[in-house]
């Protein structure tokens, strides 16, 4: 019976090929969409873990590295590093603005470092060094024009560019990373001046262990000798935040994920349904010869499951095609396919769904007349 299903879609090759493509446009939907939520969470983790250290102290209280607020008071450095196994405490601010160039704006984090923290990986240029020299994720560079040696201004203050980070990003957000040299000449020197309270000096700090210290029970030790302040692993808080995106992006993304696997469904079920319309009096000739009503519904399950397995690769490239589109075009947003645990799951569940929507047909397969086969 599957031998005269494959013969039998290969006997129609323009169905069958649209049935496959069909089905690969619907696989490449669902890997893109569990790939833009892959990404983001992606994202999320090396905003924190991009900024080095073993353990990271925030203000008490604050348990994400984005979208939570942390100002730390100058003397926690000095607090912190008074504690045992600690070996340094490096500082590290963190600055949201709007960046306005020629009529767009686009919201950016501004990260302040000196010792440790900055951009972890540099498409061009270098790291900043002078007060008003600035690196911009290649984002922002590739959406305003901005290179290495161009004149970046931010709140009525110039910074000029002198590298662009790759993979700088997260929250849909693109990130900025100047030195604290640069944070009190911007403070002082811009339109943000009359509102400074605002903003802090000291947001984080990234702390690195002395050797042969255990970096959990540093920041226990911290957290108890530093009351005002909580020191967090840096898994632990990149976990926080990849928590906070699920909060914000799954309901909606799960949403149109299951749409996407109802969409395959309906579509296998509209090919299938189709194919044994167009069929009847073939089908009702394999009636007449013996073959059972299971026989039949087996072939047409058959049939459905190997177009899905000929579109998955298809919906594989396509999907790897848009994300690499996605890159070039927006970077600001990550789109990642080829994770083996979502393939494999994604696999899976387009092939149940094959074979509830080969399904479909199943009361036409049931009062299929043998005597079609022999009628005009």
């Amino acid at each position: 019976m599957l031998q005269l299903s494959l013969r039998s879609a290969l006997h129609q090759p323009g169905r069958t090929l649209f049935a496959v493509f069909a089905v690969a446009a619907v696989v490449a939907e669902i890997l893109i969409l569990e790939g833009f939520l892959a990404g983001s969470y992606t994202q999320l983790r090396r905003a924190v873990l991009d900024r080095g250290g073993e353990v990271i102290v925030a203000q008490a209280g604050v348990r994400n590295f984005l979208a939570a607020r942390s100002i730390l008071p100058q003397q926690t450095r000095a607090a912190v590093e008074a504690v045992p196994g600690v070996a340094a405490a490096a500082p590290l601010a963190l600055l949201s603005f709007i960046y306005e160039q020629n009529g767009r704006l686009t919201p950016i984090i501004v990260v302040v470092a000196d010792d440790a923290g900055g951009a972890a990986r540099l498409a061009e240029g270098r790291a900043a060094a002078g007060s008003a020299e600035i690196v911009i994720d290649r984002a922002l560079a590739q959406r305003f024009g901005l290179a290495p040696g161009d004149v970046m201004t931010l709140a009525d203050y110039e910074f000029t560019v002198v590298g662009v980070a790759e993979d700088a990003a997260a929250l849909f957000t693109p990130f900025a990373f100047i030195g604290f040299d640069g944070l009190i000449d911007f403070y002082f020197s811009s339109d943000v001046a009359a509102d400074i309270a605002a903003f802090p000096l000291l947001s984080f700090l990234l702390v690195r262990t002395a050797p042969g210290a255990d970096p959990a029970a540093v920041a226990a030790a911290i957290g108890a000798a530093v009351p005002d302040a909580a020191a967090l692993l840096p898994r632990e808080l990149a976990e926080n935040d990849v928590g906070l995106g699920r909060e914000l992006l799954a309901p909606v993304l799960n949403l149109l994920l299951a749409l996407s696997y109802a969409a395959g469904a309906l579509a296998i079920g509209l090919f299938t349904f189709a194919g044994v319309r167009s069929r009847r009096k073939s089908l009702g000739v394999l009636r007449a010869l013996g073959f059972t009503t299971r026989h039949l519904v087996a072939g047409v399950i058959a049939e459905a499951i190997a177009v899905t397995v000929f579109a998955f690769p298809l919906g594989i490239a396509l999907a790897r095609g848009f994300a690499a589109l996605v890159a070039a075009a927006i970077p600001v947003y990550l789109v990642e396919i080829g994770d083996p645990a979502t393939l494999v799951r994604v696999a899976a569940a387009v092939l149940a769904l094959s074979v509830i929507g080969a399904l479909g047909p199943l009361r036409s397969l049931m009062r299929l007349d043998p005597a079609a086969a022999f009628r005009g």
